[in-house]
């Protein structure tokens, strides 16, 4: 490394928390620069983000830098995950054996020699009160390609940190209304192999046995489940365009009915008032998804046949004749094939929970919980500990839809810093006083204090006392 014995300068950055404030200092001899530095205090948890500028890093192809934010004061210090800068050939040792020199790295990233370069370092770690007056500083060093770091050098502080002065914002968080019946459902595809014009189900044809394992499993995880009632087996088939249409209608139509045939002979204990059977000759919406997602450089023309007028056979047959080729290589060995299929959908009702028991099946089967009970399960434990924010993150993977999962994942997000998947939570979140305050919270973090108070004087004219609290902490600020 050109700069190996020079790369063990170090600095130490020491931020203000006031929200407005950026800094640039410089290590490693001035080839990395620090931009954007904060240190902000939220809940009982730190927030530390950087953007580190590595444009006038000059590394060899084995070695690497490796920065190392810490807290200190006095004799109370703490290291944050360190930012490992690897060259070319150092970064391919670390992906082929995910050897890294600290452990758990915040940031692991490869100098693109010669270029321009800027990586964003972010982490949280838990509050302590003697972090109050301390210093965020920053130990350097250098790593060989040995992985034995080859020095490590803290300067003196710069500044210090007073977090005392950090915002103090408050979230509100929305609790779900409890589900009269809670209804579910299991869904799969099977692709099941007929001989050609037959609809009768052959066990060893083909890769039907590995099909219809996978059916029979999804009914018999509801089936099994002494938590749940089975309510219904919805079996939906699906010809492909190639042939005539009243054929392909036919075709699924028989095929459908088969597989449930099938089904109900299999478990004869089942009601068969429960399966329901539906068809479809031939899947022109899966034909078009396939055209839109693809590259092909007939592709405008075939979505203009697919969307036209014509008949499911004059499209068939304009595929052929315009796109013959294509038509033979790849419509009609390929695309049409995929399309031949059963939809199934296994319904089930699922029976409520207590605390104790909610908070096992969070972790088993988290779908069988309401929202309600998430919650419920959330709040036993202290709010903004990582199992809090983790039941809310689960709720919204299991209802990625709902306004008061999104609203309160976005709360979530918000207190940890990530405004990424706070914004794409929010935009979910509904217009409730509630969101209203969140969005708040987020010009706040984005430093858009006018529209902050914007948001939280609406949400407070409802009567919210988050948002109330959160419009006395914008006094101080012009």
């Amino acid at each position: 490394m050109k700069a190996a014995k020079r790369i063990f300068s170090g600095i130490m950055i020491m931020l203000a928390a006031a929200p407005a404030a950026t800094y640039a200092q410089s290590l490693a001899d001035g080839q990395i620069t620090v931009r954007d530095s904060r240190v902000k205090k939220e809940s009982n948890v730190i927030n530390v983000s950087m953007n580190l500028d590595l444009g006038r890093l000059d590394i060899s192809s084995n070695e690497g830098v490796v920065l190392i934010p810490m807290l200190i004061n006095g004799n109370d210090t703490v290291k944050m995950p360190a930012a490992e800068i690897y060259g070319r050939k150092r970064y391919i040792y670390y992906q082929r054996n995910n050897k890294t020199v600290t452990d758990n790295p915040g940031l692991i990233v490869k100098r693109n020699a010669g270029k321009e370069q800027t990586e964003s370092y972010s982490c949280s770690i838990p509050y302590r009160s003697w972090m109050n007056a301390s210093k965020l500083v920053m130990g350097e060093g250098a790593c060989a390609c040995d992985q034995t770091p080859l020095g490590d050098y803290v300067d003196e502080p710069v500044r210090g940190i007073n977090l005392n002065n950090s915002w103090n914002l408050q979230y509100a968080y929305i609790q779900p209304k409890p589900e009269a019946v809670k209804h579910r459902a299991e869904e799969g595809s099977a692709r099941l192999n007929f001989v050609v014009d037959k609809y009768d189900i052959r066990p060893d044809f083909g890769n039907n046995n590995a099909e219809l394992h996978r059916i029979r499993q999804t009914i018999d995880l509801v089936r099994n489940d002494s938590d749940v009632k089975l309510t219904g087996i919805e079996l939906h088939g699906y010809a492909s365009p190639d042939g005539r249409y009243p054929h392909n209608e036919e075709l699924a139509a028989n095929r459908t009915r088969a597989l449930r045939d099938y089904l109900q002979n299999y478990y004869s204990r089942i009601d068969n008032s429960i399966f329901t059977t539906y068809s479809t000759a031939e899947d022109w919406k899966g034909v078009r998804e396939y055209f839109v997602k693809s590259s092909l450089p007939e592709k405008e023309g075939l979505l203009k046949i697919t969307d036209s007028s014509l008949t499911p056979d004059e499209k068939d047959r304009a595929f052929a004749a315009k796109y013959g080729p294509l038509y033979k290589s790849l419509i009609l060995p390929k695309v049409y094939p995929a399309l031949r299929r059963t939809d199934y959908r296994v319904t089930y009702n699922v029976r409520n929970f207590d605390l104790e028991e909610a908070r096992r099946i969070i972790r088993e089967r988290p779908q069988k919980l309401s929202l309600q009970e998430m919650y419920r399960v959330a709040n036993s434990y202290p709010k903004g500990s990582e199992e809090f924010n983790q039941v809310f993150d689960v709720a919204v993977r299991m209802f990625p839809e709902d306004e008061l999962a999104n609203l309160n994942a976005a709360n979530v997000a918000l207190s940890r810093g990530d405004k990424v998947s706070a914004a794409r939570f929010l935009a979910k979140a509904g217009n409730s006083p509630e969101a209203v305050n969140a969005r708040g919270i987020m010009a706040v973090k984005e430093e858009h204090f006018d529209e902050a108070r914007k948001l939280f004087s609406q949400a407070a004219a409802s009567g919210l006392a988050e948002a109330k609290a959160n419009l006395a902490e914008l006094e101080d600020i012009k």
